[in-house]
This record gives structure tokens, sequence and C-alpha cells, in this order.
């Protein structure tokens, strides 16, 4: 089968704040920063949450480098295939989060020849030099050369700060739509494990696992097209849209709900990442976090239907729920450990009082003792009578509270 594949692969790192402000400056010529029309915002403003729509077109500073250049890699089996690079766009979230994205576009394909040549544009750690070509030069040397001037190693492998791959978010077009349902979900299992399904491969997944995976990640709202949602993609399949639906599935759902998606599974991330190490102090580690919370979590973004079910799907996808859950699991033991430090404290403390207030009392007693029956005229001195006496009170007193005790 003969598909067109509009693909962006995703990654991320983190700069650090002496350095991101001039980050793009040494590379002006390379990078266009791109600006979005007021017209643009307010309409952006009627589709999404106000708060969104500025966050993601106003807060989060976009560069662009346009491509649209035809270049050829080898396939594993050792065939030719071409590929267009489009663009590289780089995002600069808050905290210092810069997510690059590389758009790629396959057309009149075979589906198996575009699923591998995926498999092997995401795989950066140790790049297939020969294999890869001008891939490399064109989509990842840019990309290494920022994280080098961030201040990371001269390494492919810098350009991804957790995982082993870059992330894909495509869309997958065949000439027509199965009419036959399970034919449509194994379409949607080769985008979204980069593996044309096979029922009886036996390096493959169970049937068990596919079809639950199926039940819980798929998104299937239309007869023309379906999407599913996995950790590692976010897979559309569909045949023959309109240009507006690409427009909105490249532009807006991968855009903005994706990247921001990803924006908040990686900064939860982090934050797990660096408390778990001791990268930075507790208080410093739950600052961010209040800070992420209050001013960069939004529970809804868009008005419309169709947006918040994609959101919820890629969510769930991405597993935020999961970091969440890790985050407040991490906020509940330090402040159970806070909790009993100050406690600890607090009993010392009142410990010493007790101490202080039980040898004062005994004081005043062996002195009323001492002024009552005259001990200190008629055996020793008034000092060492007194002495004996809050003694032996203490020792009474020890007594008692250990047999209360036991």
């Amino acid at each position: 089968m003969l598909i067109n594949d509009t693909a962006f692969l995703c990654g991320y790192f983190s700069v650090k704040s002496s350095v991101q402000t001039g980050l793009f400056a040494s590379q002006e010529n390379f990078w266009t920063r791109v600006q979005y029309e007021d017209t643009e915002l307010s309409w952006a403003r009627t589709f999404y949450y106000p708060e969104f729509a500025d966050f993601m077109m106003s807060d989060v500073k976009t560069y662009s480098h346009v491509y649209d250049r035809d270049i050829e890699i080898t396939l594993k089996d050792g065939s030719a295939h071409k590929v267009t690079v489009a663009e590289l766009r780089v995002y600069e979230f808050p905290f210092g989060i810069f997510i690059y994205s590389i758009k790629v576009q396959q057309n009149g394909v075979e589906m198996q020849n575009a699923l591998d040549a995926l498999y092997m544009m995401r795989g950066i750690f140790n790049p297939d030099q020969a294999a890869l070509g001008e891939y490399i030069t064109f989509a990842l040397d840019p990309l290494k050369s920022l994280c080098v001037k961030a201040g990371y190693k001269d390494s492919y492998a810098s350009l991804i700060e957790s995982g082993n791959k870059l992330k894909i978010y495509h869309t997958l077009l065949c000439p027509e739509i199965p009419q036959d349902a399970a034919a449509f979900d194994d379409l949607l299992y080769g985008g979204g494990t980069l593996a044309v399904y096979k029922e009886d491969d036996p390096m493959g997944f169970t049937r068990e696992y596919y079809s639950n995976m199926m039940s819980r990640n798929r998104i299937s709202v239309f007869n023309n097209w379906k999407g599913l949602s996995l950790t590692d993609t976010f897979t559309i399949v569909a045949s023959d849209p309109k240009d507006y639906m690409l427009r909105t599935w490249h532009n807006e759902y991968f855009g903005r709900i994706y990247l921001y998606a990803l924006y908040r599974k990686f900064f939860l991330f982090r934050i797990n990442g660096d408390y778990r190490s001791e990268v930075k102090p507790v208080s410093a580690v739950c600052k961010e976090l209040a800070v992420f919370e209050r001013d960069y979590t939004f529970p809804t973004v868009s008005y419309n239907f169709l947006p918040e079910i994609i959101f919820r799907s890629m969510s769930e996808g991405l597993d935020i729920e999961g970091e969440n859950v890790k985050v407040a699991e991490m906020i509940n033991r330090e402040n159970t450990r806070r909790e009993a430090e100050t406690g600890d404290k607090m009993n010392l403390f009142l410990g010493v009082i007790t101490c202080l207030t039980l040898f004062s009392a005994i004081w005043d007693f062996a002195c009323l003792m001492d002024g009552v029956f005259e001990f200190s005229t008629n055996i020793g001195t008034a000092t060492g009578i007194r002495a004996c006496a809050m003694l032996l009170v203490s020792i009474i007193c020890v007594a008692a509270i250990f047999v209360r005790r036991k």
C-alpha cells in the first residue's frame, strides 16, 4: 500500500538560565523567530481557553528553519528511500525546557518503507552516518550545535535528555479507509508501533495486548479517520482529508496540544529526577513545582469537544497522570519527613523544658523541707541536704515514670 506521511520527530533538552537568552544569538542567520499576528491570537482565544492560547503563542518562543529539501537515506534492506526534510522548529518553554521538532514528509511510498524510515530517524544515540546521510547534516547537526552552545557535550545523545529515542506525531494518509474495522486498527497499530501488524508474528505483540492497546489508546470519533496515542507516538490514519483538516492536525493538534502535553511530561519527569538525584535542594524543587502548577498547568485547553478528547488521549498515552502521582508521592514523603523532623525537635524542646521545670520544683521542695525541719542546722550544710533531697525525689520520679511505661 502506497501512503503519504507527514511526521514531526520531537525531543527536548534543558538550558540553564545563564545561557538561555543568548542561545540563538550566534545562529540568528539560521533561525527565524516565529511571530503571530494579533488576528491569529484573537482567533486562537475563541478556539482555546485564553490563558492556554496566550501561553502557547506568546509565552512560548518559537524559532524555525525551513528546508523543503529532498534527501536520500538507506533503509535496513539496503534500498534507497527518499524523504523530504521540511522544517526544523525549536520551542522555548518556561523553566529552560527546549522542545524541538523535525518535520519530515514521505509521499507515495510503501507503508513498510515509510515506517522503517521513521524508525531509523527517531533513534539518535548512535545514528548511522552512512545510512542516514544528509538527514544528519540537515536535521540533527543544527540541533546538536544548540546543545553544544547550551553547554552539552558535542554528541547526538545530548539531544535527548530522557529516554532513548525521539517521539513522533504523524499523519498517515492511505488511498482509502478499510471498511473492515480490524483492518483499520491494523493500520493504526502500524503507525503507532512503526511495524506492520502480523497476528502470527512470533516476535510481535500478543493479540490480548493488541486488543487492550486499541481499547485504551484509540481515538475513534469520525468514520473517516482514527487516532492512536502511545508513549512514543501519536498517529492519525485517514484517507484524502480536507486541507483544513490537515492544517488543524498539524498546526493545532500538534503545534499546540501535543507540544503542551510533551512539555508537561518533560517537566514532571525532570522534577522527579531532580528530587531523586538531589540535583536541586528540595525547597527549590517544590518552589518550581508550585509555580508550574499555578501558571502553566491547564486542566482543559479548548472550548470544543474534539480537542479536549485528543488532549486527554495524548495525556493518557504519555502517562502524564503517572508522573503527577510520582510528584504527589514525593511531596507527601517530604512533608512527612519534615513533620517528623519538626516533631523530634519539638519533643526535644519540651523535654528540656520539662527537665528544667522538674529541677526547679524539686529544688524548691528541698528548700521547703529544709526550712520546715531545719535539716541543715542539725545534720549538715544546706546545699548538701538539699542536693540529697533532690536526688531522692528524682529517683522516685524516674522510678514512677519507668513503672508507668511498663
